[in-house]
């Protein structure tokens, strides 16, 4: 089932726009030749999210930031799970052009409905809950 609430990202100096559809869990990363009009479709990636899609970085390292909804309940879509409340969900950031993972982060209490994860000063990341916030921050591996 088709569940795609129009948060489109788009990214003009790359040609390419980002369309996410929460009930079959995926995420298209798109080029758009500005020229001729023609689409192609760079990479689709396995997650759910019914967020925002902010893009970071420079143009040549854009990081394509997204949430990822994991159900408390098996072969519940991922309306359902909004609906009961009974899901986690993640920040992972990827490599705009490719999809490719570069980091996730731990599973917490959902994203407040209908907002972003906002990007945010040094590096950080806010993500928003019913009951506050939490601020996150890529690091290397095993620095703490």
């Amino acid at each position: 089932m088709s569940f795609a609430p129009p948060k489109t990202c788009i990214d003009l100096e790359n040609g390419m726009f980002y369309s996410a559809d929460a009930g079959v869990g995926k995420v298209a990363g798109i080029r758009l030749d500005q020229g001729t009009g023609e689409m192609t479709t760079e990479f689709v990636v396995e997650t759910t999210t019914l967020t925002f899609q902010p893009l970071i970085g420079p143009k040549d390292k854009r990081v394509l930031v997204l949430t990822n909804m994991k159900g408390k309940i098996p072969v519940m879509n991922a309306l359902m799970d909004v609906v009961t409340g009974k899901y986690t969900e993640q920040v992972t950031w990827r490599d705009a052009a490719t999809g490719r993972m570069l980091a996730e982060s731990d599973f917490f209490e959902p994203l407040t409905f209908n907002s972003l994860v906002v990007p945010g000063y040094g590096g950080r990341m806010y993500y928003p809950t019913n009951t506050g916030f939490y601020t996150l921050q890529v690091r290397p591996a095993g620095k703490e």
